[in-house]
C-alpha cells in the first residue's frame, strides 16, 4: 500500500495530445459497462438494508471487475490523502454533490502499465453509478431509520381536500400557506390537519409526515413530476 494525494478525474493518466483520437470501446469495455447495470441492479435490493448494504457494494465492485476497481470510502477531511493500492494508475471522485463518499480506484493495465485495466469513460461512469448509489442508500437508510419506530395506524380514508392539505404539509408549506394556495381559511387547515392527524393515528405533523410517506399516501416523485 501507498499513500498517495488524489485528485479530481484521472490523478495519474497521461493528457492525449490535440490530434489524438478518442479510442473506440472495444469488446471489454462492453463487458464493464455490463457490470455497471449489474451494480445498479444490485443497488435496488440493497436499498432497503439498513446494515451491510455499503460493504456488499465494495465487494461486488471488486468481484466484478476482478479487483481491477475498488471502491474506497472516506470522509471528506480525510479524502485527500487514502491508503491506494501501488497498482492504482487512476483515481475518480464518488461525490453527490456535496455529499463525498470516497473514491474509486483503477489498477494499471498488467499487459500495459501506463493505461489503465478499465477505460477512463467506463471508469468514470462507475464511479457516476457508486455516487447515486450511495447517495441512495444513505438517504433510504435515513427514511427508514426515522419510521422504523413510528407507531401509525390508518383509521380510514382522506378526503380529497385532506390529501391536497396532507401533500402541501409534506411539501413544507405552513399552515398560512396552505390556505393562502388552496383559498380556504386558515382555520380549516387546522380542522383538515386535525383530521388527518386522527385518521393517521398520529399526534403531531412530524409523525404525519412519516406515516404518509411510509403507507405510500405521498409520493416525492409524484410531487416532484407534477
Amino acid at each position: 500500500m501507498s499513500t498517495q494525494p488524489l485528485t479530481s478525474g484521472s490523478a495519474r493518466l497521461p493528457l492525449p495530445s490535440q490530434n489524438h483520437k478518442a479510442k473506440e470501446l472495444n469488446l471489454g469495455d462492453l463487458q464493464d459497462m455490463q457490470q455497471i447495470t449489474s451494480l445498479l441492479n444490485l443497488g435496488q435490493l440493497l436499498c432497503g438494508q439498513l446494515h451491510g448494504g455499503v460493504s456488499r457494494l465494495c465487494l461486488e465492485i471488486q468481484s466484478l471487475t476482478q479487483e481491477r476497481a475498488q471502491l474506497f470510502l472516506s470522509r471528506q477531511k480525510t479524502l485527500k490523502r487514502v491508503q491506494l493500492p501501488a497498482t492504482t494508475i487512476a483515481t475518480f471522485p464518488v461525490q453527490f454533490k456535496h455529499h463525498v463518499y470516497g473514491v474509486l480506484c483503477i489498477t494499471s493495465d498488467p499487459l500495459n502499465p501506463e493505461q489503465p485495466s478499465i477505460a477512463r469513460p467506463v471508469a468514470q461512469l462507475m464511479a457516476q453509478a457508486c455516487s447515486w448509489l450511495l447517495f441512495t442508500f444513505e438517504q433510504a437508510a435515513f427514511v427508514q431509520g426515522q419510521c422504523q419506530h413510528l407507531d401509525y395506524q390508518m383509521n380510514g380514508p382522506l378526503t380529497r381536500r385532506e390529501q391536497e392539505v396532507l401533500s402541501l404539509m409534506c411539501r413544507g408549506y405552513n399552515q398560512d400557506a396552505i390556505a393562502q394556495l388552496l383559498h380556504i381559511a386558515p382555520a380549516t387547515v387546522g380542522k383538515h390537519r386535525q383530521h388527518i392527524y386522527e385518521q393517521l393515528g398520529v399526534h403531531c405533523e412530524r409523525d404525519a409526515l412519516l406515516a404518509a410517506y411510509h403507507s405510500g399516501l405521498f409520493s416525492l416523485i409524484e410531487d416532484i413530476a407534477s
